[in-house]
C-alpha cells in the first residue's frame, strides 16, 4: 500500500511540475520584395517545438521595367480591408484579451518593423498617415486591454526608394488553466474573420 501511495505522489507531482512549467508560443512574419516567411514555434519549458513554419521565395519579374515593389492602391485597399476586419471584431477581442488577461495569457512581447515606399512620394506621406493610424490603433487597443509587458514599433517611410518590408512577431506566455476557454474564443473570432473576408 505504501508503495502505491509513493507512485500516486511521484505522479501528482510530476503533473503539478508540468503544469508549472510555462507555454509560450512564437509568432514571427518577415516579408520583403524577395521573401514570405511565416514561423509559429511552442516552448515548452526549455523545449522548443517548430508546429508550422513556412518560407517562400517571392518571384521577381523577369524584366527590371514591369518590377513593382510596392503599388499604392493594393496596399490602401490591403490595410482598409484589415481595419473592416478589425472594427468587427474588436469588441469580441476585447472580452478574451480581459479573460485572458486576468486568468490565462501574459504578453510578453510585440514587435513590428516596417519599411515601405513607393515611386510617389506623395503617396509614401499619405500611406505613412494610413498605417500609422492602424498600427498604433491595434496596439493601442491591445495594449489597453491586456498585460503586454513590452511593445516595439518601428514605421520607417523610405521617400527615396520603392520597397515594403515587414519583420514582426510576437511572444505569448500561457498559465495552462483556462487555455482551452481562450482556444474557443479565438476560433470563434477566426470565424468571423473568414466570413467578413468572403463577404468582400
Amino acid at each position: 500500500m505504501a508503495v502505491v501511495l509513493t507512485i500516486l505522489a511521484i505522479i501528482l507531482v510530476l503533473i503539478l511540475v508540468l503544469l508549472a512549467l510555462p507555454i509560450r508560443i512564437f509568432l514571427d512574419y518577415k516579408k520583403d520584395e524577395n521573401l514570405n516567411e511565416t514561423s509559429f514555434i511552442l516552448g515548452y519549458g526549455p523545449l522548443k517545438f517548430k508546429l508550422f513554419g513556412d518560407k517562400k521565395k517571392e518571384d521577381k519579374p523577369q524584366n527590371d521595367e514591369e518590377k513593382e515593389p510596392s503599388s499604392f492602391e493594393e496596399k490602401r485597399n490591403k490595410v482598409s480591408e484589415y481595419i473592416k476586419i478589425f472594427e468587427e471584431t474588436k469588441d469580441d477581442a476585447a472580452k478574451i484579451l480581459d479573460y485572458a488577461a486576468s486568468r490565462a495569457v501574459v504578453i510578453e512581447r510585440i514587435k513590428t518593423d516596417i519599411e515601405f515606399g513607393f515611386p510617389d512620394a506623395m503617396y509614401t506621406g499619405i500611406f505613412t498617415g494610413v498605417l500609422n493610424g492602424f498600427v498604433y490603433g491595434v496596439l493601442g487597443f491591445i495594449h489597453h486591454h491586456s498585460n503586454l509587458r513590452d511593445m516595439k514599433v518601428n514605421i520607417q517611410p523610405n521617400f527615396e526608394l520603392p520597397c515594403f518590408k515587414i519583420d514582426a512577431g510576437c511572444i505569448v506566455r500561457l498559465k495552462n488553466v483556462h487555455i482551452i476557454i481562450v482556444a474557443i474564443k479565438l476560433l470563434k473570432i477566426l470565424k468571423k474573420i473568414k466570413n467578413t473576408e468572403r463577404s468582400n
